[in-house]
């Protein structure tokens, strides 16, 4: 701003002030003048001022107006004084507003305002500016810091579920991998895995499989009791533990510069669907963050599911093998058996017909079955197609129907007993007379076994059944052949019994183990027929069993799929080798059409001239959240 020079506004003023008086006092002179020379009079001086007495005041007009000249103009001062005072005060504050402003845009927090935050509406406002900028600069670094916990558990979920994807057969190699993949990621000095051993109920305990300290392994033959010690109880609380207090005689952490006792201890426990099958400890030098504790808990869930899925691999093999000889021993037997009639033939000549006809019965009765399940009471649960065309009857017909429908009245007290008898857990098995829809009269040898759960209660009745009217038809006309041939008969319905002792119990067997597993299991025959499809089959491709049973394996794969996988366009084609043995990634279609890539096994039974291929399917898609 300009500098204003005060004296030189008061000269100016006082001088235009003189220079009006001045001008008004020779224009009324001129007046005056005027008004004689009208009349004709030439006035003296003191003429003049005698007719207008007036001219005195005008006489003294310019030291009049130059003193008011000089008095408006020192007020005219005083007011720019008071202006440049307040201009330069609202400039120091503007200045000290600026400072302040380019010190928050800086991020300089700490800088002072001096102003009063009580009477300047301005300063309330750069405070609250302040203090928003300070919380959002908090907040800011806050998010930045989750975000880059977040982006932390993310990518160790990723690398962890693509090492739990290549380790999926071996428990021993499967620990120690997931071990030295953990201390490596967290950056801890020691860590161990202890697996339950589920022997038995009252021989549990915990086997320490791996153990990690210092990136190194180590190995350690190690027990831990049920419920004994820190493991003991992380697993039977089902809790994660976490120790920063840890005792001087816990555990020491050993390296090559010496021992020390580690600041925290962390357990965690494996579980998945509420079972534990282990716990992982870890002992470090540094304290855990919660983001850590929290990605190790996440991991856990996905250890606990590779490992049930290890086991129940394990176990299903070992099953498949017995299935295979059982299948051998039943298909040696079944010759066995064929012999003994072809000697029937041979001794009675007579009865080559018949002969003929009982070689169907028991082909029929070894590969289709009647079978059914019900309530101890007798309340029907489920009957396959067999027991429906042996009875005509329809589904909906039988639906939460009783056995006793199919009883005749003469028949209901031995019903009454069988069904006591199986309450007490006594298995059945004898020929029984039973009534089809129509009437008829029907007879069948029949197995009843109870299904026991682990506690020891009866959840339903398994029923195994075979038509044997014709057989007792044929019976009936064979009294009267020679004694000879009623032995032989006796004989042979002897062995047909046992044989199907043997059906009965690996039906049962494989019903229960292959119904109840985890992974998914469909069976075909050489056709390439789906004569098996499991409950975790029907979660996975979300069919029922019904739209599947008895429809080509074809349905359950893309076109795309059977075209350019070569796994899967030798198993669902006839006329192909099959690839048995070998675990292949492959992907299936579902019933809305999506593609889901899973793990495929697949295996051969061979049973005289059939062949049946088992598929074991795994989801390869992990859920860690």
């Amino acid at each position: 701003m300009k500098k204003v020079n005060v004296k030189t506004i008061k000269s100016n003023y006082t001088f235009r002030g003189f220079i009006i008086g001045l001008v008004l006092f020779m224009a009324f002179l001129f007046f005056v003048l005027e008004v004689f020379k009208e009349k004709g009079q030439s006035p003296s001086f003191l003429k003049l001022y005698m007719s207008f007495p007036s001219l005195w005041l005008a006489t003294f007009l310019p030291i009049g107006s130059a003193i008011l000249g000089y008095f408006v103009a020192n007020n005219f001062v005083r007011v720019i004084r008071n202006q440049k005072k307040h201009l330069k005060k609202v400039s120091k504050r503007s200045q000290f507003v600026l400072d302040f402003v380019d010190n928050l845009r800086e991020g300089n927090f700490q800088v002072a305002l001096p102003l009063n935050e009580n009477k300047d509406k301005l300063a309330r406002s750069l405070f609250r500016l302040r203090d928003y900028l300070i919380k959002s600069k908090k907040d800011e670094e806050q998010r930045r810091v989750e975000e880059e916990q977040r982006n932390w558990v993310t990518q160790g979920v990723a690398q962890f579920g693509e090492l739990l994807r290549k380790e999926n057969d071996n428990i021993e190699n499967l620990s120690y991998n997931i071990l030295r993949y953990l201390v490596d990621y967290i950056k801890i000095n020691q860590a161990g895995f202890y697996l339950l051993n589920k022997s038995g109920v009252e021989e549990r305990h915990f086997e320490l499989t791996a153990c990690i300290a210092f990136e190194r392994k180590k190995f350690a033959d190690k027990h831990i009791k049920w419920a004994e010690g820190l493991v003991g109880r992380c697993a039977l609380e089902k809790e994660t533990i976490y120790l920063t207090d840890v005792p001087n005689d816990y555990v020491n952490i050993t390296s090559g510069l010496g021992e020390s006792n580690p600041r925290s201890v962390l357990l965690v426990p494996l579980k998945t669907n509420d079972e534990i099958f282990g716990v992982i400890e870890m002992a470090t030098f540094q304290i855990l963050q919660e983001f850590e504790i929290e990605f190790v808990e996440k991991t856990a869930e996905s250890i606990a599911l590779t490992i049930s899925s290890v086991q129940n691999n394990i176990q299903t093999n070992k099953l498949l093998k017995e299935t295979q000889n059982q299948a051998e021993r039943m298909s040696q037997q079944e010759e066995e058996l064929r012999q003994s009639l072809e000697e029937m033939q041979a001794t009675q000549e007579e009865s080559d017909r018949r002969e003929v006809e009982m070689k169907g019965i028991l082909e029929a009765i070894d590969h289709a079955a009647i079978s059914s399940e019900f309530e101890t009471d007798g309340t029907l649960i489920s009957v396959n197609q067999n027991f429906l065309r042996t009875f005509r009857y329809k589904p909906e017909e039988i639906e939460g129907q009783n056995i006793k429908i199919f009883v005749f009245k003469d028949d209901a007290e031995e019903l009454d007993q069988i069904l006591t008898d199986l309450r007490n857990g006594h298995n059945y098995k004898g020929r029984v007379r039973r009534r089809t829809k129509m009437g008829d009269e029907i007879y069948l040898l029949t197995t009843y076994t109870p299904v026991i759960d682990h506690e020891g209660e009866i959840v339903k009745i398994l029923s195994l059944e075979n038509d044997m009217t014709e057989q007792v038809t044929m019976e009936e006309e064979l009294k009267h052949s020679k004694d000879e041939l009623g032995i032989m008969l006796d004989e042979a319905k002897k062995e047909i019994t046992e044989q199907f002792k043997e059906v009965e119990a690996v039906k049962i067997r494989n019903e229960k183990t292959l119904e109840g597993a985890l992974d998914a299991i469909l069976t075909t025959n050489n056709e390439g027929i789906v004569e098996f499809f499991n409950v975790a089959a029907e979660k996975l491709w979300g069919y029922d069993r019904n739209e599947v049973l008895g429809k080509h394996v074809q349905l359950l794969f893309s076109k795309e799929t059977v075209l350019n996988d070569d796994f899967i366009s030798a198993f669902v084609s006839n006329d192909k080798e099959k690839i048995i043995g070998e675990r292949r990634e492959a992907p299936i279609k579902n019933k809305i059409g999506e593609e889901v890539a899973v793990l495929f096994l697949l295996s051969e039974a061979k049973v005289g001239d059939d062949h049946s291929y088992t598929a074991f399917i795994q989801n390869v898609e992990v859920e860690l959240f």
